[in-house]
Order: structure tokens, then sequence, then C-alpha cells
């Protein structure tokens, strides 16, 4: 289990008081990744959420689909996440069965909390007002992510654009 002080610094968590965390608390798992290990691969289907308390992990995506057979080789780290910020990622576990985006890669031996979509709904089914700031923590970040994809996603245009002029 975590602190509960740990547990108020994950920012999906924000907002929940005390008694909220605590039955929350009990339904995370701790899991032990290796170094080189995946977490989460793309396009896989996983029905749970992480949260990084330990450690290292490369978010990968692959850009080059169907060509090679050396997956490292087709593969941009789009993020680098420490356990110091306790970071989460996989939120599509608990939203429904939607396609994992990208692949989550340890880069040091890592410490991980999962916190299943069937222990969500029970959650949710018992403190309403919690599992509904939880998930608008959750359309927060999201949103963010999407954000920063459709920059990256103009650059990326830009800069074809450019290298098909010259």
């Amino acid at each position: 289990m975590l602190s509960l002080d740990t547990l108020r610094k994950v920012h999906i968590f924000a907002g929940l008081e005390e008694a909220e965390l605590e039955p929350l608390n009990s339904y995370l798992q701790q899991i032990q990744v290796e170094k080189g290990d995946y977490v989460l691969q793309e396009n896989s289907v996983g029905d749970c959420i992480f949260i990084l308390v330990k450690g290292t992990v490369r978010v990968c995506k692959e850009l080059v689909k169907g060509i090679g057979e050396d997956m490292a080789d087709t593969q941009k780290v789009l993020a680098t996440l420490d356990g110091s910020m306790l970071p989460t990622f996989g939120e599509n576990g608990i939203l429904g069965q939607a396609p994992r985006t990208a692949n989550v890669i340890a880069a040091t031996d890592c410490v991980l909390y999962t916190l299943a979509k069937r222990d969500f709904d029970s959650y949710a089914r018992q403190h309403i007002q919690a599992a509904y700031q939880v998930m608008k923590n959750i359309a927060e970040v999201l949103s963010q992510r999407l954000n920063t994809t459709d920059e990256n996603l103009v650059k990326l245009a830009t800069a074809l654009y450019i290298a098909v002029q010259n």
C-alpha cells in the first residue's frame, strides 16, 4: 500500500479527501518491473492504470509500421517518466477496452502500482463523487497529452512540407 501522503501527490487523485483515498488505496496492487521489460505494449488491450513510484520508464511509439524486424530501431521516445513525479499512464485501461497507444518500457528497475478497471468500478459505486473527481482528473491529463500530440503533429507536418519543397 502507498502512504496517504504519497497518494495525495498523484495527479489523478487530486481533490480527494482522506476518507476517499483510504478505500481507494486498498485496491492498488504493487508490481515490480525489471529494466528493459515492457510495462505496456502498443495496440494491446489492458484493463488497468499504472502509477510509477520508483524508477524510470520510457514512453515510445513505433514510427514505422510494418518495416524492419527490430522494433527497437523504429521506436521514438516520446517521454521519459520518473517515479519521483508519481506519473500515471495507461488511463485507457480503466476507461474502456481501447488499445494501448504506446509502448512503456522500464529504463531502470521499477516499482509501480496498478488500479484495475473492475476495482475502480467497485470503488466508484461506493464513492460516486470521488470517482467523478478521478475521471475529471484523468480527462485533464488526456486533454493535455492530446494538445501536446497536436503540437508535435504540426511540427512534423511542417518539417515534412519543408523537406518536400527542397
